[in-house]
């Protein structure tokens, strides 16, 4: 019994020697990046999140633009954001996850700190209708940056 269950250690033992051994191997650089980069980001390290994101190819994973635009609009460089928020939003990227009233409500949002407040009032209006909980609020913003323009 004693070496039955030391053989099945030993089994367990090469099949986690063998996983390990083709993660650091056989994996590529773009698949940890993009696993770095989204754990990275679901911790709320925004700086690493867009180190690892910026080395993986936008095109083998189109869905790293929407955690790299909004860590850029978390360290205000909304310039960046705007960049990978817009190309997520033509994209579609969050459609079917349900987060793409998020990128274009904040996409709203950069445009707004930008001050194109046009383009802003489309991207909250498309949030809304959506039904991002926090696009009303910005466009009663929006509303009040307009009504300051006009005086």
């Amino acid at each position: 019994m004693k070496k039955i269950l030391q053989i099945i250690i030993l089994i367990i033992a090469l099949l986690l020697l063998g996983v390990i051994i083709k993660y650091k191997l056989f994996t590529d650089n773009d698949t940890k990046f993009y696993k770095d980069g989204w754990t990275a980001y679901e911790n709320k390290q925004y700086d690493l999140t867009i180190f690892y994101l910026n080395h993986v190819d936008k095109n083998k994973f189109p869905d790293v633009l929407a955690p790299l635009g909004f860590s850029y609009f978390e360290k205000q460089d909304f310039e960046n954001a705007i960049i990978n928020l817009q190309e997520a939003h033509n994209k579609r990227i969050g459609e079917k996850e349900g987060y793409y009233d998020k990128i274009s409500n904040t996409l709203g949002i950069c445009y707004m700190e930008k001050g194109d407040l046009n383009k802003a009032k489309l991207f909250l209006q498309e949030a809304q209708k959506s039904g991002n909980p926090d696009s009303r609020r910005n466009l009663q913003i929006l509303d009040s940056l307009e009504h300051i323009r006009t005086k």
